[in-house]
């Protein structure tokens, strides 16, 4: 029925939890940049990333409607305004920190790599669509042993332009070489997933899970309300 399958990651792939708002998450994130000489309490640091984040998603909106940001750059420019100058080895090291401070919870949904593998096993393509960061969404997909399960991995990061903007799916025709005219879309949110896949006029399989948003209108091709990716149309041929 379908050749290409594009794949959201969180809430779909992978269930996770993380609480970026809890005050310790940045307390201990600011020992980070003390240990390099960046002083700084938490309650500034995060103060002043998410005053840097808002301006550099500024910035992006110019290009495009949904924007993204790269986390590297917010936390170039804090430590800039601390007075260091800080590599990239550390600025990826600080994305890193600030991602297994917030972090709760993070597994494989059941049959994640069972259904991806025999996807690609009997012919179809598979790519991931994933709003987030590049640096934390490697690494996880790495930890979790199903970055080799994909042809192609578009991140909004990287891209600079999150769903459900269809200049993101351009992205990844563009880079992934991706065939959108026997494509389904999979994903847990109907305001970014589904609406992405509507925009651009693909099939989409909406699968609810615990982190999908409630009270939502879903228009989608298939809907899955139980959580199981084991019913997403045509993975077991």
């Amino acid at each position: 029925m379908y050749d290409t399958y594009i794949f959201d990651l969180y809430g779909t792939l992978i269930d996770i939890e993380t609480d970026e708002e809890h005050s310790e998450v940045w307390e201990r994130l600011s020992l980070h940049f003390s240990y390099h000489g960046l002083n700084i309490n938490g309650a500034e640091l995060k103060k002043q990333f998410l005053a840097e984040r808002d301006r550099q998603l500024a910035a992006a909106a110019r290009h495009c409607e949904f924007p993204d940001f790269v986390m590297e750059e917010v936390f170039r420019e804090i430590a800039r305004d601390l007075g260091g100058e800080p590599g990239q080895a550390w600025l990826h090291e600080t994305v890193r920190w600030m991602r297994t401070l917030s972090m709760i919870h993070i597994s494989l949904y059941e049959g994640v790599a069972e259904i991806l593998g025999r996807l690609r096993s009997s012919g179809k393509k598979v790519f991931l669509l994933s709003n987030g960061q590049k640096t934390f969404i490697e690494a996880e997909l790495t930890m979790l042993d199903i970055l080799h399960l994909f042809d192609g991995i578009a991140i909004s990061s990287e891209a600079g332009v999150s769903k459900p903007d269809p200049l993101f799916y351009r992205y990844l025709t563009d880079n992934y070489g991706a065939d959108l005219s026997s494509a389904i879309m999979i994903g847990n949110d109907p305001r970014t997933d589904i609406a992405g896949a509507n925009a651009v006029g693909i099939a989409s399989c909406y699968i609810e899970t615990a982190s999908s948003p409630r009270g939502l209108p879903v228009n989608s091709t298939v809907q899955i309300l139980n959580g199981s990716l084991r019913q997403i149309p045509g993975w077991n041929g």
